[in-house]
């Protein structure tokens, strides 16, 4: 009798426990998975490159629509796309009489190489084709000139368009050909600390 009464005990201690380990079970399945950082809101869109060949330049364009808070555009990358990757800002100057304009190129390619330098120097000819009649109306006796920027602000809430003849990533030195119909990513790196992984559609305009 004592022994049935003991191996009852034990069966009753047994059951006791069940729901004690079920809440004592594995931790992964009941938290929730770690993400990589809180995301700031900035979206990217309608993000596009001209065509270029291999070794040669091209600008990358798009859209920025900024978040909850300020943020800023700080870099790019795309390593397996282009030699060098930059922040670039073009934009047209009024010239001095007498002014031939290389100063002027030469300031702006300041920190690069020779051979970088031409590439930028070509890359602003292309920037000008693409410019239409009313921005070319609109600065009588400019130059266009094109040099790095350190960032570009993009305000919460605020759009921010990187296009021809302004704000834009130019990749110099292009390890293939691009032709329209091409994809490739970009990374674009924010003040924030997020890291946005970007479609490129290789188009005219």
């Amino acid at each position: 009798m004592n022994r049935s009464l003991k191996m009852s005990a034990m069966a009753f201690g047994a059951l006791l426990l069940i729901p004690f380990l079920a809440a004592c079970g594995d931790d992964s399945e009941s938290e929730p998975a770690s993400d990589s950082g809180s995301s700031s809101g900035v979206e990217v869109s309608d993000a596009w490159a001209r065509p270029a060949g291999t070794g040669e330049n091209t600008g990358v364009y798009m859209t920025i629509t900024g978040g909850d808070t300020d943020d800023a555009l700080v870099g790019a990358e795309a390593d397996n796309v282009a030699d060098l990757v930059e922040i670039h800002e073009t934009t047209s100057e009024d010239m001095d009489s007498g002014d031939t304009g290389s100063d002027e190129m030469d300031s702006d390619d300041a920190g690069h190489s020779d051979d970088d330098a031409d590439a930028l120097d070509e890359s602003v000819s292309d920037e000008m084709d693409d410019m239409d009649d009313t921005d070319s109306e609109s600065q009588p006796g400019g130059m266009m000139s094109m040099s790095p920027v350190d960032s570009i602000a993009v305000p919460a809430g605020g759009t921010v368009a990187l296009e021809p003849g302004g704000f834009h990533v130019m990749l110099t030195g292009l390890m293939e050909t691009l032709e329209v119909g091409d994809t490739f990513e970009i990374v674009l790196d924010f003040d924030s600390g997020e890291q946005i992984t970007t479609s490129i559609e290789v188009r005219e305009s």
